[in-house]
C-alpha cells in the first residue's frame, strides 16, 4: 500500500511502499517511470530484505517542489535519506537506482557515505561525461537532455504530446514492456506538473548537478562507497567505457553488461537484477 513520507528539508512528501523483512535496500526509479518499475523485482528481494520503493520528488504520488529549480540531485537524495530515517532504516541501507534514480543514489553515495552500504547504478554514465560527450552519436542518443533545456519551446512541445514524448523512450525496449504499465507510466507522465519535474530535473541536471560533480571531481573528490554498475548489452551504453569511467570517480566499483536488456533493465531482465543485487548483498556481507 502506498503511504506518503512526513515533509522533509525541502518541503516534499515522497511516495512510498514497503515489502519484508531483513536489512533495507532502497529501490529508485529512473524517468519517464515510477516506483512501479520495481514490480518485478520485489517480490523475490522481499524474501530477504526490507525493501522500499519510493517515487522521486514530482513524479507519479510523491509532491513536487514548489521551486521547479529545486530538482537538483542534492535536493533529492535529501527527501531519500528523511524518507529511510522516518522509516526508522536509515543507518546503513543499500540502494539500487535506475537513470534519474541512479543520478540520485550516486549524489547520496558521495553526501552520505556512513549511511549507504552499497550503491547499484543501472544503465547510467557520469552526467558529466555524457554531456561532454559531443561525438559518436551522444548528442542523438540522449538528444532529450539537449531538448529539456529550450525554456518555453519544450514546455509547449511536451505539453501538447506527452503520450507520444513518452512512448518514444520506450520503444527502445529490447524486450517489450507490458502494454499496462507503459499506459501507467504514460498516464503519470502527462500530468503538467509531471513535465515541469521532468524538465526541472533535467535542467538542474545540466545547471546545478554538472558544474557540481566536475568541481567535487577537479577537488580530488571521490565516491568511497561500493559501487556497482549493470547496463543494457542492447542499449546506448553497449559500447560505453562504463567501468573506467566510474573508476574515475569512485574506489570500488564493479559490474558487469546484462544480456538481453536495453535500457529498462529491471523490467526487460529482473531475474538478473535480482541474481546481481543479491551477489552484491552477499559480497558486502549485507
Amino acid at each position: 500500500m502506498v503511504e506518503l513520507s512526513a515533509a522533509g528539508p525541502g518541503g516534499v512528501r515522497v511516495a512510498y511502499e514497503r515489502s519484508g523483512n531483513g536489512p533495507p535496500i532502497l529501490l529508485l526509479h529512473g524517468w519517464p517511470k515510477t516506483r512501479r518499475m520495481w514490480r518485478q523485482v520485489v517480490p523475490v528481494l522481499a524474501r530477504r530484505f526490507t525493501v522500499i520503493t519510493a517515487d522521486l520528488r514530482g513524479y507519479d504520488d510523491s509532491e513536487p517542489a514548489s521551486d521547479p529549480d529545486a530538482y537538483d540531485k542534492r535536493s533529492m537524495s535529501e527527501d531519500m535519506i528523511h524518507l529511510m530515517d522516518e522509516l526508522g532504516l536509515g543507518h546503513r541501507f543499500l540502494v539500487i537506482g535506475h537513470d534519474r534514480g541512479a543520478r540520485v543514489t550516486r549524489r547520496m553515495a558521495s553526501d552520505h557515505p556512513d549511511r549507504l552500504v552499497g550503491g547499484a547504478l543501472l544503465d547510467v554514465m557520469p552526467m558529466e561525461w555524457v554531456f561532454n560527450q559531443g561525438r559518436d552519436g551522444y548528442a542523438r542518443r540522449y538528444y532529450h537532455w539537449y531538448f529539456f533545456l529550450q525554456h518555453g519551446l519544450a514546455e509547449e512541445v511536451v505539453g501538447a504530446s506527452p503520450r507520444a514524448f513518452a512512448m518514444q523512450q520506450f520503444i527502445g525496449a529490447h524486450v517489450p514492456l507490458d502494454p499496462a504499465d507503459v499506459e501507467h507510466y504514460v498516464a503519470a507522465f502527462s500530468r503538467p506538473h509531471s513535465i515541469t519535474t521532468t524538465l526541472g530535473d533535467y535542467r538542474t541536471a545540466y545547471h546545478v548537478d554538472r558544474p557540481r560533480w566536475e568541481a567535487e571531481l577537479a577537488e580530488g573528490t571521490r565516491i568511497h562507497v561500493p559501487l556497482l554498475l549493470l547496463w543494457g548489452s542492447e542499449g546506448n551504453l553497449a559500447d560505453a567505457p562504463v567501468l573506467e569511467q566510474w573508476r574515475a570517480c569512485a574506489d570500488n566499483v564493479r559490474g558487469q553488461p546484462v544480456p538481453g536488456s536495453a535500457h529498462y533493465i529491471p523490467e526487460e531482465q529482473p531475474e538478473r537484477v535480482i541474481q546481481a543485487v543479491q551477489h552484491f548483498a552477499d559480497e558486502l556481507r549485507f
